[in-house]
């Protein structure tokens, strides 16, 4: 609990605040002052205010069918029936092996030797041996994968390497012809992200190669690693309207690729199988408003903490992540980012029915064509009416972006780099006031 000013001087400052502009500085921290923090008496609790929600349709996508894949060259349908036969690889590769290459990328190298040569000379034996796999997948591309493989037979092998999106039902594939026994070779497998017969999230990768002349399964497995769909941000498809902003990372927002991808997968995992980011949207919310522990010890109370630092630091008794309404906004908004639904993140504060001020971290996710309310802490989505119903008013909001660790240094308590942050390292705070879809 905050000591500070009251409802009435508060309203003359937000007052004051409207007639001088929309813009505002990074607060200074003028007699300990923290600012928009001073501004209120506590953060508000969290509720279940689920009721609210309104009914969220679940468009699936559309099987791919075989005129359709006629239309996209190399594209090959897979019998539903099959998905279970890939094994996985797992004893076969060397655990150190699978490293980060690029952005979005891994390196594999298998141990594939046949291990029964009086089988060379009756069928060829053409495996995979290594790979490039892409990972991070954007609707409406193509992905490249380059895969090597070996003739292990004594005798020229032709046919086609097969990249499989397992949970799609389709793969892409390209001919390989007259590979001579014992040679290597790599071939480039474009696989095409279908977004009306495709879904973001988790998608089972796998490889075939088929031999020619019956088109026989030489070898085939599911990858070690899954890969991670999102939705294509250029101007044709879900564009950011500030231009890219809304979908940057910064030291409270992280989507890694070559340190790992915890984030993605953790978003990817909350969103799996939706189709349009309202739908991945809302799923998003519930996930964090599920995964995330109301904790307003004093750190939490003070300091807002970045994605990372909160997956890092779950509780040891329940392993539920920790923080109030900012940390379940800061997770909100890494986990849309990360899969390419524009998202901003918002703090305000408003008067309760006691006279009192209290604050409120949200956010809202753009689903091409209006900005979509969201509160994870309250369990509600696309109602910003509901501090209204809940009694409360005068919700005066704020845009807080371009998080940098290091921008503000007069606190001895906030190292740079540590993952946690003061409100004052927001580079940019942009004060919309009341806005009327929220009064």
């Amino acid at each position: 609990m905050k000591e500070t000013i009251g409802p009435r001087a508060l309203s003359m400052l937000l007052a004051a605040l409207l007639v001088s502009g929309t813009m505002v500085p990074a607060v200074s921290a003028e007699n300990e002052s923290r600012g928009w923090l001073d501004t209120f008496d506590q953060w508000v609790e969290p509720r279940d205010m689920s009721k609210y929600t309104p009914v969220i349709e679940t468009p699936q996508r559309v099987p791919i069918t075989e005129e359709i894949a006629r239309q996209h060259p190399g594209v090959i349908i897979l019998d539903p029936k099959r998905e279970s036969e890939f094994p996985v690889i797992d004893a076969d590769i060397v655990p150190t092996s699978i490293v980060p290459t690029s952005p979005g990328k891994v390196s594999l190298t298998l141990q594939t030797e046949s291990s029964d040569l009086g089988t060379r000379d009756l069928m060829p034996d053409v495996r995979m041996t290594q790979g490039t796999i892409s990972w991070y997948w954007t609707q409406d591309t193509f992905v490249y994968h380059e895969i090597t493989i070996h003739n292990y037979a004594s005798s020229a092998a032709s046919g086609m390497v097969i990249l499989w999106s397992l949970k799609d039902g389709y793969g892409c594939g390209v001919p390989f012809s007259d590979l001579a026994a014992g040679a290597d070779l790599t071939v480039t497998v474009p696989f095409e992200v279908l977004p009306q017969h495709s879904s973001i999230g988790i998608k089972p990768m796998a490889v075939e190669i088929r031999v020619d002349p019956t088109g026989l399964t030489s070898w085939m497995a599911r990858m070690p690693i899954d890969a991670i769909e999102k939705y294509n941000n250029d101007a044709a498809h879900l564009f950011d309207p500030d231009g890219g902003e809304n979908l940057e990372t910064s030291d409270l927002y992280h989507f890694p690729f070559s340190e790992g991808y915890r984030v993605l997968l953790e978003a990817a995992q909350a969103a799996d199988g939706t189709t349009e980011p309202y739908q991945s949207a809302y799923e998003i919310m519930q996930r964090v408003h599920d995964m995330m522990e109301y904790n307003n010890e004093t750190m939490y109370v003070e300091y807002i903490f970045s994605d990372l630092y909160t997956l890092d630091h779950p509780s040891p008794i329940n392993g539920k992540y920790q923080g109030v309404c900012d940390e379940y906004g800061t997770l909100y908004t890494a986990f849309t980012r990360a899969l390419g639904i524009p998202t901003r993140f918002l703090s305000f504060t408003m008067e309760l029915p006691s006279g009192n001020i209290t604050g409120h971290a949200i956010a809202e996710s753009w689903n091409g064509n209006a900005w979509i309310h969201s509160d994870p802490t309250w369990d509600v989505f696309d109602n910003p009416q509901v501090y209204r119903a809940a009694g409360n008013n005068h919700i005066n909001i704020t845009i807080y972006g371009d998080a940098d660790d290091s921008y503000y240094t007069q606190d001895p308590n906030d190292p740079t780099g540590d993952g946690i942050l003061r409100y004052e390292d927001f580079r940019t705070q942009i004060l919309l006031g009341e806005v009327p879809r929220y009064n």
